[in-house]
Parts: C-alpha cells; structure tokens; sequence
C-alpha cells in the first residue's frame, strides 16, 4: 500500500453513525460493535507497527463490512439521501492524509523513570490475561490502573515484541 489511509477518520464516521442509528432507535447488531471495537485496537496497533501488513489487511477486511452494514441501516432509518451523503463522506475520508488525534500526554505514575512504558486498555479481543500473560513472556512489568488501563513498563524492544505478538493474535 503506497498511501496511509486515514483509518482513524473512517472510524469515527462509523462510531458517529452507530450513536446517530442509537438515538433513532436502531439496535446494533454485536458484531457490529466488535468488529468496531476491533478496528480502534488495530489502528492502535497500526500506530507503533505501520509495517504491518496483516493488521492494515484486517482493518480494511472489518471496515468494509462494517461500512456496508451501516450504510444499509443508515439508508433504512434516515434515508436514501442521507446514506448517499454518508458514502461521499466515507470516500472523503479515504482520500484524506493521515491525521492522527493528538496524544495527550501525563505523567504516569508507577513506571520508573528510566523504562519505557505503554499503556493498554484491555478488550474482548485483548482481554487482561492475554496481555498479562504476554509481559511475562517477554519480561515486562504490568499493573492495573483505576482507569481500566493496565501499565506495562520494561526495555522498548520487549514492548514492541509485545505488541506485534497481540497484534498477530488479534488478526487470527
């Protein structure tokens, strides 16, 4: 893939449509909301590893069935026009350049100053025994955080050892 596409942006339209079909009364089908949650892990993913090719497949494997399932949903509840404006929206987003949101960043408490540190939100498809069990095959630290996150902290080369490895379990 010679350009980067802005998944990021792809995927807000479709976190945006999913709460716009909730307020109209729409039940969204589970898969629909995992295969959403799926592609905010993996373009995660994609951030620290942009080599990736399995996971760049995967992402546009979930995101053109999640777009054509809410596209057909969108044009149900709000209409032809509507949908046809959401598909030029899409086509947008796809020619865009890559714009990631800016990462806000605070002081971790708990990492040691001469670490390098991560932190994971844990999913269903990342679920906290999986990662826990993947920092102790590569040596790192962990710990839970009260916002759900978990820290991990250890050399850089073991966290990007970890993370390619989630990532090959999550494209399974």
């Amino acid at each position: 893939m010679c350009m980067k596409l802005n998944y990021y942006a792809l995927w807000r339209l479709m976190a945006d449509l999913i709460r716009d079909l909730k307020r109209k009364g729409a039940s969204i089908p589970p898969n629909i909301m995992s295969d959403l949650r799926l592609i905010k892990s993996m373009i995660e993913i994609l951030k620290i590893d942009r080599s990736n090719t399995d996971v760049i497949r995967r992402i546009e494997e979930c995101m053109s069935s999640l777009e054509s399932q809410l596209i057909s949903m969108a044009d149900e509840y709000f209409g032809r026009e509507y949908a046809e404006a959401l598909m030029d929206k899409i086509a947008e987003a796809r020619r865009s350049e890559v714009s990631e949101p800016e990462v806000e960043m605070r002081l971790r408490v708990g990492a040691p100053r001469n670490k390098d540190w991560i932190r994971i939100k844990p999913t269903d498809i990342a679920p906290p025994d999986m990662i826990r069990e993947l920092c102790e095959r590569f040596g790192l630290k962990y710990e839970a955080q009260n916002d759900g996150f978990m820290l991990i902290y250890g050399d850089k080369e073991s966290i990007k050892r970890l993370i390619k490895e989630a990532a090959r379990r999550i494209v399974k």
